[in-house]
Order: structure tokens, then sequence, then C-alpha cells
């Protein structure tokens, strides 16, 4: 064994043995850690909106071993424009295992139709818990009404062209 192999090797054992002795800083001691979990879901998970009306959705929060804190509803995905969104209560503090919210979500003029999905976050302390949410922006007018007009247009002008103006008849007298 030549001293360069002899050397890398006792590099390589002083190297697995000072990263297997250094502690690990994400693992915490399980007795410092109480179990806690936050979950939230959506009643219902989609809606549909017409521009310019609004939806409510029921959120519920559950929680185990986080009572007394406080949990925020918050969004994410939404569209920077064209939405309100409007939580009841914002914030609440969690008394029991399970608490309930209402969202509105109002799709304001300036919302163009559309099909997307967003988050709803929970979050309490440095525990966040999201439930998704499906939104559909359908137009305010039904989409068949233009095309009526447009049928209707064409069968007043078909008319006009088949049918025609009615002339008066007049008699035809010959001139001596």
């Amino acid at each position: 064994m030549s001293k360069c192999d002899l050397r890398l090797l006792v590099s390589v054992v002083c190297v697995a043995l000072l990263l297997h002795a250094w502690p690990n800083p994400i693992v915490l001691p399980s007795s410092n850690v109480a179990a806690s979990s936050l979950g939230l879901s959506a009643d219902p998970s989609a809606v549909t909106i017409k521009v310019g009306d609004s939806a409510r959705v029921n959120l519920t929060t559950t929680s185990t071993n986080v009572s007394g804190s406080q949990v925020c509803f918050a969004e994410e995905g939404f569209p920077s424009s064209g939405f309100n969104l409007t939580f009841l209560p914002e914030c609440t503090s969690l008394q029991q295992s399970v608490t309930k919210t209402m969202l509105i979500v109002e799709a304001t003029p300036a919302a163009a139709p559309q099909n997307f999905t967003a988050a709803i976050l929970a979050t309490s302390g440095n525990e966040t818990a999201s439930a998704p949410l499906t939104i559909t922006v359908i137009p305010a007018i039904s989409p068949w009404i233009p095309w009526l007009g447009i049928l209707l247009f064409f069968a007043v002008i078909g008319l006009a062209l088949f049918v025609g103006p009615r002339r008066s008849k007049k008699s035809k007298t010959t001139n001596p």
C-alpha cells in the first residue's frame, strides 16, 4: 500500500467518524416535543360563481394539543384581481378540537371566466394546514343569449330578402 492510498484511507475514516458523531440539527429530542396537529377542510371543495355573484364555503379546522392558541386564515393561488375574499372571522381562538369558519368568495365584474384551484390556509403558531378549493367562474349572461340575437338578425334579413317590399300594382293605361 502506497503513502497516498494510506492517507486517503485515513482521511475517509476520519470524515466518516466526524460525520457520524456530528449532531443532527433537524432531529429534536422526543421528550421536548408535544404531538400536535392541525387540519383544515372546505365544504364544498368546488364552487361555481357567476361574475358579480358570490359563494359561501364552510371551513372546518381540526386541532389536537393546540387548544387556546389562535388560528388565522389566508389564501394562496387566487388571481391578483377580480376576487374579494372574506373570512368570518379571519382569526379565532382554538377552544375545541373543531372550529368552524366561513369564507365568502366574490367574483367582481373584473373577474374573467376561468377555472382554477387555490389553497385555503389555516395557520396556528408554527403549524399550517391547507385545503384545496376549486373555483369556476362563468359569465353573468348565458352564452346562448348572444347566439339567439344573431339568429334573430339573420331571420329578419332573410325574410326581407325573400319576401321583399310589396309594390302597388298600377293599371296600365294605353296612350291613343
